[in-house]
């Protein structure tokens, strides 16, 4: 079995004789790097940190009877489940379109307008500036890099105004929506309650007002004018029984209905009063923790990593490229 530590002690011995390719290899990586991470332009950082607010529903946190404030904290901050959706939301293609719109970035990354596949070229050119990711407290960190440090703090902030307002925007369409279901059968039953009450004052008119005391009354009546032999008066209540009996029916039916769409309508109208707050609010989506600051610190390139790995990767390069040449030697010799 061969010894490592010989081993090693061979390899360094190599690397010592043949210290001057290696040495002067590895000075021209080192020198090279330097000159690449001379022009490379640098890229400053700005970041905002947020966090997504409570899904609650605004009109179930203030003003629903059924929902209660405690159970639904409008002013809560999102769990891990909002914070997922709000980074679903922020490589949405709204947000992106509009960041392409306001900040003209085919021109601000330099890419040609006839580019074969100028599209693709500026995906990859924001993926690499623009980052967003989830932070270990829950929040949302939106990262973006540019050659301008005014450029990058203002599109940072922007991409967090945009998220808000998308949000917000993808809202207020559900909303607008359920309201107008919701509004159109509240008109509806608005209409069939007024056409129940409207028939029971007809009913009304025609002396049909309460079947069950009504009916107790005449019939007590029309025995006392029996019992006085008052043939007239007895006529008279026998036809309003005979018209209690044709319309009492349709009036306890009536007034049994009218109970029941009411309590059906009161329901629909706190449902009704609901979307319309949901439809009409405008509240922020975000807590904004930190905006992004005009950097005054590059963030890239690290011109000393860069030099110390590029010497780095020439030093071991060199040593394999002599091994390398030196077996060859070997097997033509």
């Amino acid at each position: 079995m061969p010894d490592p530590t010989t081993d090693s002690f061979d390899l360094l011995l190599y690397i010592w004789k043949q210290r001057k390719p290696v040495i002067i290899i590895t000075v021209l990586g080192a020198l090279i790097s330097i000159v690449v991470s001379l022009l490379l332009k640098p890229k400053f950082a700005a970041e905002v940190i947020l966090y997504p607010t409570s899904s609650a529903s605004v009109s179930r946190s203030l003003i629903s009877t059924q929902g209660g404030y405690g159970k639904e904290d409008l002013l809560a901050f999102g769990d891990e489940e909002e914070t997922e959706k709000m980074l679903q939301i922020l490589y949405s293609d709204e947000i992106r379109n509009r960041l392409i719109e306001k900040y003209h970035l085919f021109e601000h990354y330099r890419i040609p307008a006839d580019a074969k596949y100028k599209y693709t070229i500026l995906n990859a050119k924001m993926h690499k500036n623009i980052s967003f990711r989830k932070t270990e407290y829950m929040a949302v960190r939106i990262r973006v890099m540019d050659e301008d440090p005014k450029t990058s703090a203002l599109m940072a902030n922007d991409i967090a105004m945009l998220l808000d307002s998308t949000v917000n925007r993808m809202q207020k369409k559900k909303a607008i929506e359920a309201l107008s279901i919701v509004e159109k059968e509240y008109r509806s039953m608005q209409l069939e309650i007024a056409g129940i009450e409207d028939s029971v004052r007809k009913l009304g008119k025609l002396g049909i007002f309460d079947v069950e005391s009504q009916s107790k009354g005449l019939q007590e009546a029309y025995l006392e004018a029996i019992h006085k032999g008052d043939v007239t008066m007895a006529r008279a209540l026998n036809e309003k029984m005979i018209n209690l009996g044709k319309y009492g029916s349709n009036y306890l039916f009536l007034k049994e209905l009218l109970s029941n769409e009411s309590v059906r309508f009161s329901g629909l109208k706190e449902k009704y009063s609901e979307a319309r707050v949901d439809a009409e609010q405008n509240l922020p989506h975000t807590y904004i923790v930190k905006k992004a600051d005009v950097p005054e610190k590059k963030a890239w390139p690290k011109r000393s990593i860069i030099v110390m790995g590029t010497t780095l990767a020439a030093f071991l390069f060199a040593i394999i490229l002599l091994l390398f040449l030196d077996a060859i030697r070997k097997r033509l010799n």
